[in-house]
């Protein structure tokens, strides 16, 4: 897109200077001013003015102010120059150049930034990076407003240039914003929302025939016999239709086109966000009661069976991992060391059911300055326990987290014994796990490996997780 408005741009100014100096032998006699002024304007406000207002209006609204006299004053000292330059060759000096400081001609001067202030709008939407041009633009009330106030700025444009007929320009251009949202709001979701090709080609040629027929009917009843003498050679003339299709409606088209396909496409993303932060929520309350009853019931049978020192133990590791799951658990992300210390609870609380004490061995290097999203790992070790350890066997477990500069990497190796059979194994297996798996791929897409492995009695979990 950038290329594309710089070509457009270069070639506006060359043909303005080719002009000028064919017709006057100076830059200053042509348009080549003007287009420099306007051309430099449609960037400084696509690319400087539009990002400001967007990020704080109320603190940047003196720029726009500020530009517009700069550049109405400017344009008009601009044509002011270009009519002493004639004036001085008639009649020598006169005071007929100061006509264009007055407060009539400066406020017509700025209205001429409308066109450009509606080109800059497009341009900068057209670049503008998705996020901000959601947050900014794409809102319940800011769209409908922006696009009214383009509507209103157009009109006063209209009634404020010189244009003959007035009723005729009004007509024109009311035709013209008529098509423009009509094609925005109801022809192109045919295509973007609802993928019906066929219907919309069909849809699109029966409105391009409706619209030079209306074209028609304003053109005859509204434009005076020139505009009636144009109707009655050229109304059946395809290839007149065509020309005027093609000049009038098919610039306009592909513009609206455009809009239409930016907001399907952030309405789309915008319903995929909210899907997965919903289904994300929904995760997360699901490992909230199934990690606290499994840990309760821990509690429960060292109650029974150990005296009141362990159960004191227990409770102290219980309240670490409550407060962690009201707390830590809604937040977008944690740091690793929350995170590894609540592993380390819940190994140790673990610990206290099993006779015979199980075989630990763990690893955690390198986890200072990494965050992950709370509750990812939790579901692996307690997988381990549930459904490997034999609290009256003896069973080892193995438990890492290592990380490098960008990257997490976690292994979670536990035995297990067919034989050994649990209340958790007749409810289903590894709900914990798929859960965690689901998450991964919302919160961490395209930036993880995951696998498990079941050999003869080692049942392991390799996951990475690039955090860049």
């Amino acid at each position: 897109m950038h290329t594309i408005v710089l070509i457009v741009s270069i070639f506006s100014l060359y043909v303005s200077a080719h002009g000028a100096l064919n017709r006057h032998g100076n830059l200053f006699n042509g348009s080549f001013y003007d287009s420099l002024l306007f051309v430099f304007t449609i960037y400084f406000i696509a690319l400087i003015i539009i990002p400001l207002l967007l990020k704080n209006w109320k603190k940047y609204l003196h720029i726009p102010i500020l530009y517009i006299t700069i550049y109405s004053l400017l344009l008009g000292w601009i044509r002011a120059v270009q009519r002493s330059n004639s004036v001085l060759l008639r009649k020598g000096f006169s005071v007929e150049p100061m006509e264009y400081f007055t407060f009539d001609s400066v406020f017509k001067l700025s209205m001429t930034l409308i066109p450009m202030g509606i080109m800059a709008l497009l341009y900068s939407i057209f670049v503008m990076d998705w996020g901000k041009l959601k947050k900014g633009f794409f809102q319940k009330n800011t769209e409908k407003t922006i696009n009214s106030i383009a509507v209103i700025l157009i009109m006063l444009y209209v009634s404020i240039m010189p244009a003959k007929p007035k009723t005729d320009a009004f007509f024109f251009v009311s035709f013209f914003i008529l098509f423009f949202y009509i094609n925005t709001f109801y022809i192109s979701p045919i295509l973007f929302i609802y993928n019906k090709k066929l219907k919309y080609i069909i849809i699109t040629i029966l409105w391009f025939g409706t619209l030079n027929a209306i074209y028609f009917l304003i053109l005859y009843f509204f434009s005076g016999p020139m505009g009636k003498s144009i109707v009655t050679r050229n109304a059946l003339s395809i290839s007149f239709i065509l020309r005027a299709t093609f000049m009038a409606y098919i610039p306009l088209f592909l513009v609206s086109l455009t809009y239409g396909y930016i907001r399907v496409k952030i309405k789309n993303q915008d319903n995929i966000l909210e899907a997965k932060e919903s289904e994300l929520s929904l995760l997360k309350s699901q490992v909230n009661p199934h990690f606290l009853f499994n840990t309760l019931n821990t509690l429960y049978s060292t109650a029974l069976e150990e005296n009141a020192k362990k159960t004191a133990q227990s409770t102290a590791k219980l309240a670490s991992l409550i407060r962690y799951m009201q707390e830590d658990i809604n937040k977008d992300f944690i740091p690793l060391e929350s995170e590894v210390k609540y592993l380390k609870d819940y190994m140790n609380i673990q610990e206290l059911r099993c006779a015979i004490a199980p075989q630990i061995e763990t690893e955690f290097s390198n986890i200072e300055n990494h965050t992950i999203s709370p509750g990812l790992l939790i579901p692996f070790v307690e997988n381990a326990f549930k459904y490997g350890i034999d609290p009256s066997k003896p069973s080892t477990l193995k438990v890492s987290v290592v990380c490098n500069e960008n990257t997490i990497n976690f292994e979670c190796i536990n035995s297990y014994n067919d034989a050994f059979k649990t209340y958790y194994k007749e409810q289903g297996f590894g709900i914990g796990i798929k859960n965690a798996k689901q998450r991964l791929e919302l919160v961490y897409p395209k930036k993880h490996t995951f696998s498990i492995n079941k050999t003869d009695h080692l049942f392991s979990v390799n996951m990475s997780i690039n955090t860049k």
